[in-house]
C-alpha cells in the first residue's frame, strides 16, 4: 500500500468523524459541519474543503459566515482534504487573521519494537464504571493542563463522548501501579485502526506510559484484524518523534486554519 492510499485512509477517518454532525451544509467547495451544542469546539463547527472555488477563499468565508450567523460560534475553522490546496491559500488567509493548523499523518504495520513498562496495565473502559470515570477524569485533566478553560473542557468532553460512541471508538485507561495515568482510544475500521486520545497525566510523564499504551493499542488493533495502524500528530510538537521511534512513518500532512 503506497503513501497516498494511507493518507487517504487517515483523511477518511477524519471525514467520517465529522459526518456525525447533526447539521451538514453542502457547498460548491465542500461541506460545512455545524453543532450548536458545542459552539466553542473547532472540530464541531468548521468547513471541510474539498476543492477551491473560482472565487477563492472569499467564497468559502462568505459561506461560513452565513452558516454560523446568529449562532454562538465565534470562530471560523477550515480543514482541507488536500494539503496542497491549503498551501495555495495560506498567505491569503493569514492576511485575514487565520492561523495555520498542521497535522502529520503517520502509519505503521505490526507491533512497535519498544520496551514497555511492566508496571502499566491498559484496561478497556468497557470493563466497568470505574474505568469510565477514570477515563473522563484523565481526559479532563490533560485538556485542562493544555490550557483549556472549564467551559471548553466540558464541551470537548461532550463532543468526544457522543462522536466516539457513534463511530465505535474504543477508549482505554492506562494504570501505573494501579493509579490512573493515561488514556488512549482505538477505532477499528476495515484494514485500518485509528489511534487517538493518547495523553499521559502530567504527574506520570517520562515513565513510558505513552509508549506502553501505543504498544497495547497496536496489539488490540491486530486482534481486530487491522493490518495498518494510523494516527495524526501535531507537525510542530514533539510527540511525532516518539511515534517515529515506535515505527510509525509519515505518509502526508493534513492542513487547516482557524480564526478566533
Amino acid at each position: 500500500m503506497d503513501t497516498d492510499e494511507l493518507l487517504h485512509a487517515v483523511v477518511e477517518f477524519m471525514r467520517v468523524w465529522r459526518e456525525q454532525s447533526p447539521s451538514r451544509v453542502s457547498t460548491s467547495w465542500g461541506t460545512i459541519y455545524r453543532d450548536d451544542r458545542f459552539p466553542l469546539i473547532h472540530q464541531a463547527n468548521l468547513g471541510w474543503v474539498v476543492s477551491l472555488p473560482e472565487e477563492g477563499p472569499a467564497k468559502i468565508l462568505a459561506d461560513l459566515a452565513a452558516a454560523f450567523r446568529d449562532t454562538a460560534v465565534r470562530h471560523h475553522a477550515l480543514l482541507f482534504e488536500d494539503a496542497a490546496r491549503a498551501y495555495a491559500v495560506q498567505e491569503d488567509l493569514a492576511r485575514q487573521g487565520f492561523r495555520p493548523m498542521a497535522e502529520l499523518a503517520m502509519a505503521k504495520v505490526g507491533l512497535p519494537a519498544c520496551i514497555v513498562n511492566p508496571e502499566v496495565e491498559v484496561r478497556s473502559v468497557a470493563a466497568g464504571a470505574q474505568a469510565t470515570d477514570d477515563f473522563r477524569i484523565l481526559k479532563i485533566a490533560t485538556e485542562s493542563a493544555a490550557g483549556y478553560g472549564p467551559e471548553v473542557v466540558d464541551q470537548l468532553w461532550g463532543f468526544w463522548k457522543e462522536r466516539s460512541d457513534r463511530v465505535g471508538m474504543m477508549p482505554y485507561v492506562a494504570y501505573l501501579n494501579g493509579v490512573p495515568a493515561g488514556t488512549i482510544s482505538v477505532w477499528a475500521r476495515g484494514p485500518f485502526a485509528w489511534i487517538d486520545d493518547v495523553a499521559t497525566h502530567p504527574d506520570f510523564r517520562l515513565r513510558a506510559v505513552a509508549r506502553t499504551m501505543v504498544f497495547e493499542a497496536c496489539r488490540r488493533a491486530a486482534s481486530a484484524r487491522c493490518e495498518w495502524v494510523v494516527l495524526t500528530a501535531d507537525l510542530f510538537d514533539t510527540p511525532k518523534e516518539m511515534y517515529k521511534t515506535l515505527g510509525f512513518e509519515p505518509v502526508g500532512e493534513v492542513r487547516g486554519f482557524v480564526r478566533e
